[in-house]
């Protein structure tokens, strides 16, 4: 018996082990390598992790990247690539970390309200950080989101649309019933979602297990309307290219633009390409043709 008992707490003291390396195995290879820079947003403790090429002419360009739940500490999807984007276009990258605040279910602030603004607050502090280090264009701040952090997307085009020139979010989406959405300017937004999707479906609508204040969340078809109503959108062009969908609404208020890109075999997952083009590029290459006046 005695030697039973040796043997089974050798097995889990190994299995531990084990389990400590595989961490640190996934921490090496997907963790962020970024350098992190921490701040004090109110009285909370916030960071970030930024990426500045060497080649940065001034004013740069800025791109804030917001990663999905439970994704603060690793790379973003595509980081590599848009590291080279960086050096190429000379961009400035900022990876923002979220943190688990109340009222929040999720680790992103979702139907922000005057007494709930802890991210839009910190994104804020965030944009002032780096613009007091480095020459940040202000009127090309971007902003990129992939699935929770593509539902923060729209609290941004909702509460900082002064601070962001256009927008593009990967399979999120945004509450039915927003508490306010109050825009100093029509701001431009890529919606990218694959119809497959089984965490944020495409067309149905959902709710939140217990987050009472955020609610249903809007289908991508609702979702789409609600934009393009909003900037009362009048052209619409549709192109079909084998299961990728692209629908631009053009002639919005503001010389705004609401785009969709559809994927009818695509889940959840970051796509690596959209139409044999990288969708790190896509995304750049819709941002980059907006500046804020």
């Amino acid at each position: 018996m005695k030697r039973f008992l040796i043997f089974v707490v050798a097995l889990v003291g190994s299995l531990a082990i084990g389990s400590q390396f595989i961490d640190l195995y996934w921490k090496y290879e997907y963790g962020q390598k970024a350098p992190r820079v921490d701040l004090i947003v109110g009285n909370t403790p916030r960071n970030y992790y930024l990426l500045v090429p060497d080649n940065l002419s001034a004013p740069a360009p800025l791109l804030l990247a917001f990663h999905g739940g439970g994704g603060g500490g690793w790379r973003f999807p595509d980081q590599q690539l848009l590291e080279r984007l960086g050096t190429t276009e000379g961009l400035i990258i900022a990876f923002p970390e979220a943190k688990r605040l109340e009222p929040n279910e999720g680790s992103w602030q979702l139907n922000t309200r005057e007494n709930w603004k802890q991210d839009i607050n910190y994104i804020s502090a965030l944009i002032e950080d780096i613009a007091s280090q480095h020459s940040v264009d202000r009127k090309r701040v971007y902003g990129i989101g992939y699935s929770l952090g593509a539902m923060l997307i729209y609290e941004l085009a909702c509460h900082m649309s002064d601070r962001f020139a256009a927008l593009a979010s990967y399979a999120g989406t945004m509450p039915r019933n927003q508490d306010s959405c109050d825009q100093t300017n029509p701001i431009p937004i890529l919606h990218v979602h694959g119809k497959q999707d089984k965490i944020i479906a495409y067309d149905t609508e959902w709710d939140w297990k217990s987050w009472a204040s955020v609610g249903t969340m809007r289908d991508i078809p609702s979702l789409v309307n609600f934009w393009t109503d909003k900037y009362h959108c009048a052209e619409l062009k549709k192109t079909i290219t084998g299961d990728v969908q692209h629908i631009q609404h053009y002639a919005c208020d503001g010389n705004s633009r609401i785009e969709l890109y559809s994927l009818d075999k695509q889940s959840h997952d970051w796509p690596a390409t959209i139409n044999d083009l990288s969708t790190h590029r896509i995304m750049w290459d819709f941002l980059s043709k907006f500046q804020l006046d």
